[in-house]
């Protein structure tokens, strides 16, 4: 018999009064999936060989956060992990993300991407509708708590598979306020700037890019700065935040 070779206290495990905790209890009940057989990451090699053996052996609950590091940090398939592997992974992925910690040390970014989590058809509709909950909930709390960037949670939410229109939608549905000073936070600390992680794929980087220099964006801090309602210190902030818009924006440059 292996050894177990977790001995403190479990890390990212959420309390009964954290405003996430029955959207996990929910997931450890939908996404009850059977223990897999293999991590389906790179055998022998790249994963503590400790934890690579004792893996499984821990409930899913109780599954250590630096196992859930260690496999994420090992090589895996380009295309993926299963189905099966990935769901049985997911409720423990979920809390951990919940707790405000990170799945990969590597970046928050690739935390849901080793399947299709985003994906609608992948799912039941009692699983999608957790995912759903969580996806919704954590935006929601990104846009006023946490360190990590707004971009690299919508950056995570992508590359697994959400549709980019949808959480720009989400995003703008946002009060103007709960806008500015999350992207203020953002771009305006230091040197000004539209963040954008590096993680994105595809096209990704330049719609997340398009959608925050666009116009419409640009006018709702416009008229925030200059509404006589607004107090002072809030309209500065959207003056600052506009003003980035305008020095990135490609509607801005003429051409001679």
């Amino acid at each position: 018999m292996t050894k177990r070779k977790q001995v403190k206290p479990l890390k990212a495990k959420l309390e009964p009064d954290h405003p996430f905790y029955s959207i996990i209890e929910d997931a450890y009940q939908v996404f009850c999936y059977d223990t897999p057989s293999s991590t389906e990451v790179c055998v022998g090699c790249c994963m503590d060989r400790e934890i690579e053996a004792d893996f499984f052996s821990p409930p899913i609950r109780d599954l250590p956060l630096h196992y859930l590091q260690d496999w994420y940090f090992a090589a895996y398939d380009p295309s993926g992990v299963s189905k099966r592997t990935w769901g049985y992974l997911l409720p423990r992925v979920l809390e951990v993300l919940a707790a405000g910690d990170d799945p990969a040390m590597v970046g928050l970014e690739v935390s849901l991407n080793r399947f299709q989590t985003g994906v609608r058809e992948n799912w039941s509709d009692a699983e999608w509708a957790v995912l759903n909950r969580f996806q919704r909930a954590y935006l929601e709390r990104s846009m006023s708590q946490g360190e990590d960037y707004l971009d690299d949670i919508l950056c995570m939410f992508g590359l697994a598979g959400w549709p980019l229109q949808e959480l720009f939608d989400q995003v703008s549905a946002f009060p103007d306020e709960l806008l500015v000073r999350r992207f203020h936070r953002d771009w305006c600390l230091g040197r000004p700037t539209i963040w954008i992680t590096a993680f994105w794929e595809r096209s990704g980087n330049t719609a997340a890019f398009e959608f925050y220099t666009s116009r419409r964006m640009y006018e709702r801090f416009e008229m925030l700065a200059f509404d006589p309602e607004t107090n002072p210190d809030l309209a500065e902030k959207a003056m600052q935040v506009a003003s980035v818009i305008v020095d990135f924006a490609s509607w801005t440059q003429t051409s001679d």
